[in-house]
């Protein structure tokens, strides 16, 4: 099973991953275009910046479900809008 098949697999599950938490579980050393790849398949993965107890920010992927904007989008062949939507709609939390 391929890198991109596990992390989709996982998110799918309805687990949220760290960007140190993918390099481990899915033995990547590029978790963005991992995440990029997956959204160029259709895959509505939105990023959010956190910082967690000990004050350090890193980024949070899970896999949402895709609003209008992102669907309008895509089906419209329009991936760097689509992708653009995911970012947009993107919050910053506390963990």
């Amino acid at each position: 099973m391929t890198a991109i098949n596990s992390m989709l697999n996982y998110l799918q599950n309805g687990n949220s991953v760290t960007t140190k938490q993918a390099r481990t579980l899915f033995k990547v050393s590029n978790v963005a275009d991992l995440v990029y790849r997956l959204r160029n398949e259709g895959a509505p993965i939105y990023t959010n910046r956190v910082t967690n107890s000990r004050g350090e920010k890193t980024f949070v992927y899970r896999l949402g479900m895709p609003s209008s904007a992102f669907q309008g989008y895509r089906d419209s062949r329009h991936t760097a809008r689509a992708r653009k939507t995911l970012y947009r709609n993107a919050i910053s939390v506390s963990i």
